[in-house]
């Protein structure tokens, strides 16, 4: 076993040099007691022309000083770290609340963690739940969900937050009487609950809410209940009503009888009838386009004794001007997975373009990007594979999968540990017209030994003409196309 195993090592590292020319890695960055889900987002900080890259860290129930983080994107030293009383796993979003000229931070996670923290010093400026010796969870506060901003609502001045809070973090699977969610705004200058309104159905929620417009020009929420094990439904509501305080007219837009609605729906012009319409996957696995003028489906798929937690992504995956979706698919039932399936469906047809039986707890979204400049999009994403199944040895690279030619190579440095469920980013972080890509992989540790987590950049040089998804969620942060 021990010379086979060894073997198989030096195979893959041996093909991971031949297939990683042309790329390097300018930096990586370890830190300690931290797993890493949130996916990195940037901003500079410091003032230097260099994007720089925040991400949440930390661990479940537990006090780490790593629970946000922000690197400097040239050299990747830390420029500030925030300690947190449990994990942080939402992605940050930016605005500058000091007036300092400098982005500031708005990040969240479980056992009502919220953030709003100077982007200049790392300072916090409010926090949800700053009472240490009262546990959240005892006043009805639980884990936090959050995408984007949504416009001023009340004249201070400031973009305000949209979130969700929910999620009983220690619920058994069996459990079907589970605290309602509520969806809520803040006020992102000070953190106060602006307005706050329990969930349709008195269901609870792991979903972040996001908004679109529609041709009216109103703004519109969607937003899902559910989990793993409970039913659920997606839902919209006007924003003016949550701002209101009441959403018991919320619209009902899907149901699913036996699982709920855990990853953001995502918006794009199916049709091309000026509309946006929905792309949403369930819990159990149903991926459907949803006409957005009435909410009927124009494509599904049901996929018998699978499950979804990867977050699509949309981008040009075959030859015309309609967004295709990819997303990977676990072959099992929460918490216990066999295999992964990585899936290409035309977004305008419907039909299943590609699909690959590959990887190893595969939860992490990919990015979408034309590399070879042939006018399809490839696959890049974080690849986990199991290299000794006795002494669970996991290693990862990125792994690029170029649909149109067959054809799939690797980039950058074999990690130890996993891809947990952070997006990589693609992007020109320092302007110069070559882009990078940061990934964000954790340790996996005998129990009782301390995690880690590594931020990489890797260094591309080569440019992209055509990025249609450079992140989780997209190019807008919120799942628009």
């Amino acid at each position: 076993m021990l010379k086979s195993f060894t073997c198989l090592v030096i195979f893959y590292i041996s093909l991971s040099q031949i297939s990683a020319v042309g790329q390097s890695s300018k930096w990586s960055t370890q830190i300690e007691n931290a797993n890493i889900f949130s996916s990195p987002r940037f901003a500079d900080l410091n003032k230097d022309d260099v994007l720089d890259v925040i991400i949440g860290a930390g661990m479940e129930g537990l006090e780490s000083t790593n629970g946000i983080v922000a690197f400097n994107g040239a050299n990747g030293e830390i420029l500030w770290n925030v300690k947190t009383h449990t994990q942080i796993y939402t992605s940050a979003l930016f605005q500058d609340i000091t007036n300092d000229g400098i982005p500031d931070v708005f990040i969240a996670g479980r056992d009502a963690a919220f953030y709003g923290i100077n982007g200049l010093n790392g300072e916090i400026i409010w926090e949800f739940w700053p009472n240490k010796t009262e546990p959240a969870r005892k006043q009805g506060w639980l884990n936090f969900f959050t995408t984007q901003f949504v416009d001023d609502q009340n004249n201070d001045g400031i973009k305000d937050l949209l979130t969700t809070n929910g999620g009983d973090y220690l619920a058994t699977a069996k459990k079907r009487d589970r605290p309602t969610a509520k969806l809520m705004l803040l006020c992102a200058k000070t953190g106060k609950i602006i307005s706050s309104c329990q969930f349709p159905e008195k269901k609870e929620s792991y979903y972040a809410p996001h908004t679109y417009t529609t041709s009216e020009g109103e703004t519109m929420i969607v937003f899902g209940t559910g989990g793993e094990t409970i039913d659920g439904a997606l839902w919209q509501v006007p924003l003016k009503k949550l701002a209101q305080g009441n959403i018991s007219k919320s619209e009902l837009i899907a149901r699913d009888k036996m699982k709920g609605y855990i990853l953001n729906s995502l918006l794009a012009d199916l049709n091309r009838d000026g509309t946006a319409d929905l792309v949403t996957v369930g819990m159990s696995s149903a991926i459907v386009a949803l006409d957005g003028a009435n909410f009927k489906p124009m494509w599904e798929h049901s996929f018998a004794g699978y499950e979804c937690y990867v977050t699509p992504s949309l981008g040009q995956m075959t030859r015309d001007s309609i967004p295709d979706v990819f997303t990977i698919l676990a072959k099992g039932t929460f918490p216990s997975y066999s295999s992964f399936k990585l899936i290409v469906i035309d977004g305008k047809t419907g039909d299943i373009v590609w699909q690959e039986d590959s990887g190893f707890n595969q939860f992490s979204p990919a990015v979408l990007a034309d590399w070879n400049e042939d006018g399809i999009d490839e696959i890049i994403y974080v690849q986990n594979s199991l290299v000794d199944p006795q002494k669970f040895f996991v290693v990862n690279q990125v792994r690029v999968v170029d649909l149109e030619n067959d054809q799939n190579w690797f980039v950058g440095p074999i990690r130890n540990g996993v891809s947990m469920a952070a997006s990589p980013g693609l992007l020109d972080l320092d302007g110069d017209g070559q882009f990078e890509l940061l990934v964000a992989t954790s340790s996996i540790v005998p129990q009782g030994t301390n995690p880690f987590s590594i931020i990489e950049r890797i260094d591309l040089q080569k440019s992209f003409k055509s990025v249609h998804w450079d992140g989780y969620l997209g190019p807008k942060g919120n799942g628009e196309y």
